[in-house]
């Protein structure tokens, strides 16, 4: 019997009373469930904005941490050359430029061009790009002091010039400026510029003061820079002698706009939210904490500085008991979230610290997520009254269109279940926005709730699956794109990781045409957090391979800075790193916790291990490591790998072991070392079978050629 024939006879059974009764209780339960939806929506959405800006304040707090650490790693390195330069013997004379030529376009050198980055604010508030030299840089006398008095020490400073343009070289825009100072009154900053002010001393300003009073490496409070008028941050150190008194300042400046304040919050209500940092910093001589705000939205402003006047890229700095009230809340926890009003409307505030007396915060006013619960309010107050509209009409003339009405009500049925059935081709075709407005007032209505229910979860899952796709491209751009070329050796390596990120690792880094590096490195775990630690060690590394050291003394060093991010996490990293020369064809490593390197000798058919003694990364920031030397031969192989490879099980949980990979490589030694690497990997993959992987893969290999 078809639908309409089914309608027909029931509506002639059913009287008008119970059919009017159904009418009055279903209006009153659509309006109940509009407002209980409309109620729900709200908690939902605003727990949701909550969660995702406490995130966003979290994840920049803690890439600001890390950039703080780099640099102040960068500033450490450039205070102990300092401290050198100040004890080796005077080196021979050099072209130098004193900040007034670089004024002069007759005196100033050839490469001066102006620079985006350092940015002349003039007093109309038009932005001027200042002339810098990325070749040189400039030299600076305080008021009164003569060129006889301090010849020497311009000299002596000229030794840090290469290492000011390599330390900036590898942070790029993150460093504004990296100057140092000494007390005798000589100045040398790059790149070079000129434009100080006549009065310019930089032994009365508020960086050198700090750093010589605490007598340790600092953080300033906001400064305007002298020659540019923009705003800045500066970590400072005190540069000493051997005898261990105060020789001077070394400082790095970084520009606010450009670095703090450049973070995007990632949300589709960004554009109602606002960001900026609030800090409390010390007055150098009275103590007293005063309070300070930075932003680069007007708006923010307005509701921080009543008089309006702070310009963007300013500070205020005022004793506001608002903000002092809400800093000593942040200062109970790092990071969090509350209600407060903002701008005489309730918002949303998330905070994350970035260190002691600094605060990242996002505002977001609860007004954002409000017009969604109230428009489903409106419209489910909208349908209620249409379908009493309908339904008394219906009542009215029942007995006279019986057959009419049971035409239209099937219709109406069919359509709500076409709907239905155009919202899952929707969702097959991948449109997780889709929502099904559709009530039977039966059993039917769990299908339209459970589809309605599950959109949200599948449509942060297809997020999280695309976010870690992202993740996997970036963290593979970090690994080499190509095998290296050094004179006398064959080259190979790879990393395959069991899940879309991991924590192994491996690099190449060209010390020079005829020395090359060889790191291979394994985060404790993997998924997400081991990428991070591993994308943190990597800079690390290649930061300070780039600068002069021992073997030994670059692993130290690297371990001493990676400890400060792991000491209280339990993570940890083993590393294996080498250097090759193709001069005398040897060989020098320092094993940091990883497993031994493979040397084989086909000549002896003989395996051996490159040993040594020192523990993984993140354990002990104090350990001193030994490096060890060993001259190799023609047709040695050796094999640096991950406990990945020799603990790979198969489906019935057996261990891959040494002993596999130890006849891989004889049965296999005639050949390249990327012939080798594929040998080893296809051995992997038919002992594995259809076993997933449980652990990173990573190896290099490297054969010394006839």
């Amino acid at each position: 019997m078809r639908l309409r024939w089914k309608y027909f006879i029931f509506l002639v059974v059913v009287s008008l009373v119970p059919m009017t009764a159904v009418t009055v209780i279903s209006q009153r339960a659509s309006k109940k469930l509009g407002t209980s939806i409309s109620d729900q929506t709200q908690k939902v959405l605003l727990e949701t904005i909550r969660r995702e800006v406490v995130s966003a304040t979290e994840n920049y707090a803690l890439i600001t941490r890390r950039n703080k650490t780099s640099l102040e790693f960068g500033l450490q390195v450039l205070t102990k050359e300092a401290t050198m330069a100040l004890v080796l013997p005077v080196p021979d004379p050099t072209r130098i430029y004193f900040a007034k030529q670089f004024e002069d376009p007759g005196a100033a050198p050839a490469d001066l061009t102006p620079s985006r980055t350092h940015m002349q604010i003039l007093k109309d508030g038009r932005h001027l790009p200042q002339p810098v030299s990325y070749e040189h840089p400039n030299y600076l006398l305080a008021p009164g002091i003569s060129l006889s008095e301090v010849d020497e020490g311009i000299a002596r400073l000229t030794r840090l010039a290469p290492l000011l343009k390599s330390i900036t070289g590898e942070f790029g825009d993150a460093i504004f400026r990296i100057y140092a100072s000494l007390e005798s009154g000589v100045h040398i900053s790059y790149p070079g510029h000129g434009g100080y002010p006549a009065d310019y001393d930089p032994r009365r300003r508020p960086w050198y003061l700090r750093a010589r009073k605490s007598g340790a490496l600092t953080w300033g409070d906001p400064i305007v820079d002298a020659t540019t008028g923009q705003l800045t941050f500066t970590v400072s150190e005190p540069i000493l002698k051997s005898d261990g008194t105060f020789a001077g300042v070394a400082a790095i400046d970084v520009l606010i706009p450009n670095v703090l304040l450049k973070s995007q919050i990632s949300s589709q209500w960004s554009k109602s939210m606002k960001s900026f940092l609030v800090g409390r910093s010390e007055d150098i001589d009275s103590g007293k904490k005063e309070l300070w705000v930075i932003s680069q939205n007007q708006q923010v402003y307005k509701a921080l500085d009543t008089a309006g006047s702070a310009p963007p890229g300013t500070y205020v700095r005022e004793e506001n008991k608002f903000f002092s009230d809400l800093i000593d809340r942040f200062e109970v926890r790092p990071s969090g979230s509350l209600e407060l009003p903002f701008e005489g409307e309730d918002s949303l505030w998330a905070f994350a610290t970035i260190f002691p007396d600094l605060h990242f915060v996002i505002v977001a006013p609860t007004s954002i997520i409000m017009g969604l619960p109230q428009a489903v309010g409106k419209s489910f107050a909208s349908y209620s009254q249409g379908q009493t509209i309908i339904t008394m009409t219906a009542v009215v003339i029942i007995i006279l269109i019986v057959a009419s009405i049971a035409f239209i009500v099937s219709q109406t049925t069919t359509t709500k279940i076409m709907r239905i059935v155009n919202g899952f081709r929707r969702l097959e075709q991948g449109d997780y926005s889709v929502r099904l407005a559709v009530e039977f007032k039966d059993e039917r209505d769990l299908i339209v709730t459970t589809f309605n229910q599950i959109m949200p979860t599948l449509k942060e899952h297809l997020r999280m699956s695309r976010g870690l796709g992202v993740a996997k491209e970036v963290q593979q751009s970090l690994l080499p794109k190509a095998n290296p070329a050094l004179p006398g050796f064959d080259i190979a390596g790879t990393s395959l990781y069991c899940e879309e990120t991991g924590g192994d690792y491996y690099d190449y880094i060209n010390l020079d045409k005829d020395r090359l590096a060889v790191v291979v490195g394994d985060v404790s775990g993997h998924g997400v957090s081991s990428a991070l630690l591993m994308a943190t060690a990597r800079a690390l590394i290649m930061l300070r391979a780039a600068m002069p050291g021992s073997t030994a003394a670059i692993v130290n060093d690297v371990n001493r800075q990676l400890s400060l991010d792991t000491y209280d996490t339990g993570n940890f990293m083993t590393l294996f790193y080498c250097r090759l020369s193709a001069v005398n064809r040897s060989i020098q490593w320092v094993r940091a916790g990883h497993e031994p390197a493979l040397l084989y000798d086909p000549v002896t058919d003989q395996f051996d291990e490159l040993k040594g003694h020192g523990v993984a990364f993140g354990l002990d920031s104090d350990f001193n490591y030994e490096e060890f030397r060993r001259t190799l031969t023609s047709g040695q192989i050796i094999l640096i790998g991950t406990d990945g490879i020799w603990e790979m099980r198969n489906t019935a949980g057996e261990m891959f072991g040494k002993q596999r990979l130890i006849e891989t490589i004889r049965s296999n030694h005639s050949a390249s070392a990327g012939e080798l690497l594929a040998s080893i990997i296809n051995a992997l993959a038919k002992f594995r079978g259809s076993q997933a992987p449980e652990d990173d893969v990573t190896m290099v290999v490297i054969k010394v050629k006839a």
